[in-house]
């Protein structure tokens, strides 16, 4: 049975097509050189002087012209269905992340809420639960803001309402929210911030972006790690880095990772959670501030860093402003 499904593999049904018409294509045009005598004998009794204007390889080139347009055709419905084929496999990956994702939270706070309700707990340990169900919430919350965005009409064309932001506080303000996390892995956070003029950003937006960084730098970086944000200027740009000691990213996913339901696949990635969306909202919110994101890695195991890089006058933004 897996033998037939190995035979009958689209890619192999593909290039066998593909085979039979170049076979056939030359068998025509071999049976039409034989019989040329034939057919011009046959045209020169229906109309003389018919091939007088050498027009007697017109027949062949239509022929071969017909043959390469099925062929592109066949091509077309190939390339058509790949890509039919791997959004179908993206969008179960989707469905089973994204079940996952909100399963576990919600069975989180289900527990401690049972343990709540049935036994007596110190005021202390009701703090840590209320704490606990807290960050469990919050993380809820950031995904279905992740797949709302993400499945709107237009992702790209984002509503954006920006102000002026001073990004220490800000910045401040976002890792304060992932201190729980930091704490459960033993992760090292630092914020390096150099003299930086406030920036236009859309606050909602870009703690959005930052919040899916670090995020992402928590779950690929292992117990006692560190993830450092560093904040420098670059010419007209301000450019804000998110500098992990994770598992890494080699050369290709560096260029494919902020595609959309694009997840790394590899071992050591089996049973890390993730949607697939985060990087893709968070390079289109970038781009609708008129910046730029990109990832590096030196390769597995060394880490990962995400430079997310925004303009410093704000010109180009006024035209998007919303009051």
């Amino acid at each position: 049975m897996n033998k037939l499904r190995t035979i009958f593999h689209p890619i192999f049904v593909f290039i066998g097509v593909q085979i039979a018409w170049i076979i056939l294509m030359g068998i025509w045009i071999n049976w039409y050189i034989k019989n040329r005598r034939d057919f011009e004998e046959f045209a020169k009794s229906i109309q003389p002087g018919l091939f007088d204007a050498d027009l007697n390889w017109v027949i062949l080139l239509e022929g071969c012209f017909l043959m390469m347009v099925i062929l592109g055709g066949v091509l077309l419905i190939f390339v058509f269905w790949g890509k039919q084929a791997r959004l179908n496999r993206l969008q179960s990956n989707f469905v089973s992340s994204v079940s996952h994702e909100l399963k576990s939270p919600l069975a989180s706070i289900q527990l401690y809420l049972e343990t709540m309700k049935l036994q007596k707990v110190s005021p202390e340990e009701a703090r840590d639960f209320v704490d606990i169900m807290l960050t469990d919430t919050e993380r809820l919350s950031g995904l279905i803001d992740n797949i709302l965005e993400a499945s709107g009409a237009d992702p790209k064309g984002l509503k954006l309402h920006f102000q002026s932001v001073e990004l220490k506080p800000f910045l401040n303000e976002v890792m304060e929210g992932h201190q729980r996390r930091f704490a459960e892995k033993k992760i090292e956070a630092k914020l390096e911030v150099q003299e930086c003029p406030p920036l236009q950003l859309d606050k909602r937006a870009m703690k959005m972006v930052f919040n899916n960084l670090i995020g992402n730098a928590l779950r690929y970086s292992a117990e006692g790690g560190s993830i450092t944000i560093r904040v420098k200027e670059n010419g007209k740009f301000c450019d804000i880095e998110i500098i992990d000691s994770g598992i890494g990213l080699s050369d290709k996913d560096c260029k494919k990772v902020f595609g959309k339901f694009y997840r790394v696949q590899n071992k050591e990635t089996q049973n890390i959670e993730g949607a697939g969306l985060g990087l893709y909202l968070t390079r289109e919110i970038v781009k609708n501030h008129k910046g730029k994101i990109k990832a590096s890695s030196e390769g597995r195991g060394k880490g990962t860093t995400f430079t997310v890089s925004l303009p410093m006058n704000g010109v180009n933004l006024e035209s998007h402003i919303e009051v």
